[in-house]
């Protein structure tokens, strides 16, 4: 009699993968997400967070931070999500990589069982939380991705400060476009309203 050794198929080890339950999944990984990562996981529950990129979202585009508490002397966007990423492995949060295509609820014996779909894999749990966060609206101008951080803001209460005494032009007309112009009046020396389809 002989006997043959063979190695498991690789879809085995993928179903094995996708048959574990999680207490919670969190998709998305920015400041958000990895702050309910570390409550979660301090709660002993077991966390598993996706992320399409790399955690830290919006964050990691902002050159300077000087409004979160704790930094006196202002933080680089990367380097405060590193450290929040960095205390949420610490508690135990697992990160996985991909993008979160669909979402599936079936009844199971444990009850509604969440099935979190990505590009290249698919996990169960008990709970989602969705911290997908959001992205601004881009012009699409040449020049704007690099000086992103640089001059190109889209959020005037993080980064009027920044532009103490200059002239600043105000790209649209909408409630939300006006709101940022009244609150950058305290800082700017002089605003200008763009309103109307800009073409590169």
């Amino acid at each position: 009699m002989s006997v043959v050794l063979t190695k498991p198929k690789a879809d085995n080890k993928e179903k094995v993968k996708e048959e574990k339950i999680y207490d919670v999944i969190i998709i998305g990984g920015g400041a958000a997400g990895l702050t309910a990562g570390i409550y979660l996981t301090r709660a002993r529950m077991d966390t598993l967070l996706i992320e399409k990129m790399s955690p830290g979202g919006q964050a990691i585009l902002t050159e300077v931070i000087e409004n979160y508490p704790g930094f006196p002397q202002g933080i680089t966007g990367p380097e405060l999500m590193q450290k929040i990423e960095e205390q949420a492995l610490r508690f135990g949060l697992k990160i996985e990589y991909g993008e979160v295509v669909k979402v599936e609820i079936k009844e199971e014996k444990q009850g509604k069982i969440k099935t979190v779909k990505t590009d290249n894999q698919e996990y169960k749990t008990l709970a989602i939380i969705v911290a997908s966060g959001a992205e601004a609206r881009k012009l699409g101008v040449p020049g704007e991705e690099e000086l992103r951080g640089r001059g190109i803001s889209y959020c005037a209460t993080c980064d009027a400060p920044f532009f103490q005494n200059q002239k600043i032009v105000v790209v649209g007309g909408g409630d939300t476009a006006i709101e940022e112009t009244l609150y950058l009046t305290k800082f700017a020396r002089e605003i200008i309203i763009i309103q109307g389809r800009i073409q590169a």
